[in-house]
């Protein structure tokens, strides 16, 4: 797939020896595995600066993680902003946001972004989702793929309009 071919960019990151902090990777590997049309799903353990050209090269991204906030299966999808997301101490990782801001100021531009997160019932040493998150994992596959078919559609939309003559824009 080329850059001009890819429309979307899926990042699914956590740790899989922190019980329901796979979430995230367990998403990404079900996306990966029944691919969706210009999309490029990244499986990675944190997020990394080097990930920054990739977000500049597409629409959409939606990342995905576990988070600690709300009942142990809840799936939440929040909309980012390229906004610098101040880090306590020697933070070895960085925020999506961040990761949105270096892509605008290092290459002009920044996607549309969403996080979708599930909240976990355990963060405990050891491999392997807990029931309530392993229940929720098709609920979040599903949540990733309506919002890339909603922008998908409103994409071609936009576009079909725009080399229509006949359509107002009024």
């Amino acid at each position: 797939m080329t850059r001009s071919d890819r429309k979307a960019l899926v990042i699914g990151y956590g740790n899989r020896l922190r019980g329901d902090d796979a979430i995230g990777l367990a998403v990404a590997e079900a996306l990966a595995n029944d691919p969706i049309a210009g999309t490029e799903v990244v499986i990675c353990h944190q997020l990394t600066p080097e990930l920054a050209e990739r977000l500049a090269a597409v629409e959409t991204a939606v990342f995905i993680d576990a988070t600690s906030a709300g009942d142990a299966g809840r799936v939440r999808v929040t909309r980012l902003l390229a906004v610098a997301v101040p880090v306590a101490g020697l933070a070895h990782h960085i925020a999506p946001q961040t990761l949105l801001v270096m892509s605008l100021k290092l290459y002009g531009r920044s996607p549309e972004a969403f996080l979708v997160t599930v909240a976990a019932g355990s963060f405990d040493l050891g491999d392997g989702l807990s029931d309530a998150v392993s229940a929720a994992l098709p609920e979040a596959v599903a949540t990733v793929r309506r919002l890339l078919h909603a922008r998908h559609s409103v994409g071609q939309e936009r576009s079909e309009s725009t080399t229509d003559p006949s359509t107002s824009t009024n």
